[in-house]
């Protein structure tokens, strides 16, 4: 018997969990923890870490050594031949003392393993996005099919008023077909929404490797976030200080200026230290055991070689103008993405406000028309009309809610703020769907205007 309720309550536990509404925050932490790009832009980071040690062995001493085993036979005219064998081992040291050009890559190292943190950064910021993303385009998708079906259920209950009247002679064959077609539009509509949302979960889907029985959705009546400082050259200004990309060729930049270092050294002498050392019996040449130890220090001074240093130069010097150029128009392209995003923050908060009156004032100017046409001071046109502004700006408002979400996440991503905290910051605009039940319809939303502040990035 106990063990029978261990199993009921585990299956209790289980339901719950599965018709648990996923929030924003959870679907992006599963999103990163499933994004192959991501995970392959952080094992190239792995790879990109290794380039300091690298370099630095090239300033350390190299020591190698061997072991071997030869016969030597050796005719000399009227000389008896001689035959004998070598066993030994020798090792030797060689200890670069002046490299410029290793030096350089040595320097070069640090931007190039920097580069590998930032691509990652960059690609979970950019995965971020895209599990916002997936996450409101399916509430979106969703808030479209249920104002698809209500539209649907208004304009079937108008053609079933209608036809009675008709029978009854108070309608016209022309208000019918009126009717009918607005009608045929509205399952339309519903059709479209509803293969809307079936292509929304899969990409949700396909994000975070898994389905979801329900979301966590918009509160209503929301407050649309606004950021501080209210001014959009402070958020352009830390867009082009900050984002992700000009942080990319800033580096890209520095490697170029270090490569034309490098190419000028050619110019330079190189000097390094060997040694080596062969025990006795191993001296090559040698009939008898003989041990030789060298140490030299040897100069390298390169004299002419045929114009290539000179033309290597004139290359980086050219790569180090194209990365230069590049870092600028990322400069540019940033500030400008900043600005777009700031813009579509501030009307996007703007429209909602403006849309949520206007959607509470076509609701009522429908139900109006409805009574009105009941008492037959207005006719059928009037109806499909004021139906079709209501629902209409009930479109609207939905994207505009959604897109002014995504647009303040954007405006993070563009001044590479765009966090795990961040995102939690978000995340209290969200309300859990009590138990996966089904949601109600978004009728007449009543948002509240704009006031909420997020803190600025500490970049």
């Amino acid at each position: 018997m106990n063990k029978r309720m261990v199993l009921v309550a585990l299956a209790i536990v289980a339901g719950v969990q599965c018709v648990r509404a996923a929030d924003l925050l959870t679907v992006v932490e599963q999103t990163t923890d499933h994004d192959a790009e991501l995970a392959a832009t952080r094992a190239g980071a792995r790879a990109a870490h290794q380039a300091i040690p690298k370099a630095r062995a090239q300033l350390l001493p190299r020591v190698e050594g061997g072991w071997g085993r030869a016969y030597n036979r050796i005719a000399t005219e009227d000389f008896p031949t001689t035959t004998y064998w070598q066993n030994g081992w020798t090792v030797s040291l060689t200890q670069p003392v002046f490299d410029w050009s290793r030096w350089t890559t040595y320097r070069q190292a640090d931007f190039i393993e920097a580069r590998g943190a930032t691509e990652v950064a960059q690609a979970q910021q950019a995965s971020i996005l895209k599990a916002a993303r997936a996450y409101f385009d399916e509430l979106a998708a969703e808030d479209e099919l249920a104002r698809a079906n209500d539209y649907a259920a208004a304009l079937d209950t108008h053609l079933t008023q209608l036809r009675r009247r008709q029978l009854a002679g108070e309608a016209t064959v022309i208000d019918l077909r009126e009717a009918e077609s607005g009608v045929l539009q509205a399952h339309l509509q519903q059709q479209d929404a509803g293969n809307a949302l079936q292509l929304s979960r899969l990409a949700l889907e396909q994000a975070t490797g898994q389905p979801f029985t329900s979301l966590s959705r918009l509160a209503d009546p929301v407050t649309m976030p606004r950021v501080e400082p209210d001014d959009i050259d402070a958020w352009a200004n830390q867009a082009q200080a900050h984002d992700y990309q000009v942080q990319l060729k800033q580096i890209d930049w520095r490697i170029a200026k270090l490569e034309v270092e490098k190419a000028r050294a050619a110019h330079l002498p190189t000097v390094n230290l060997t040694a080596s050392h062969t025990p006795a019996g191993a001296g090559s040449g040698y009939a008898r055991p003989t041990t030789t130890t060298t140490a030299m220090l040897s100069v390298s001074i390169p004299f002419f070689e045929g114009g290539e240093t000179e033309a290597r130069v004139d290359e980086t010097v050219a790569l180090e103008d194209k990365a230069q150029d590049d870092l600028t128009s990322a400069i540019r392209q940033a500030g400008a993405s900043a600005r777009e995003n700031w813009m579509r923050l501030r009307s996007g908060a703007a429209r909602v406000d403006a849309l949520a009156r206007l959607a509470r004032t076509s609701s009522a100017a429908f139900a109006a028309t409805q009574i009105g046409y009941k008492v037959g001071s207005r006719d059928s046109t009037d109806v499909l009309r004021a139906a079709d502004t209501f629902y209409a700006n009930r479109r609207d408002l939905i994207r505009a809610r959604y897109e002014t979400i995504m647009a303040l996440l954007q405006l993070k991503a563009a001044t590479a703020a765009l966090t795990f905290d961040e995102v939690a910051s978000v995340n209290t605009l969200l309300v859990s769907a009590a138990n996966g039940a089904p949601r109600q319809p978004l009728r007449a939303p009543q948002v509240a205007p704009a006031r909420a502040e997020f803190p600025a990035s500490s970049h």
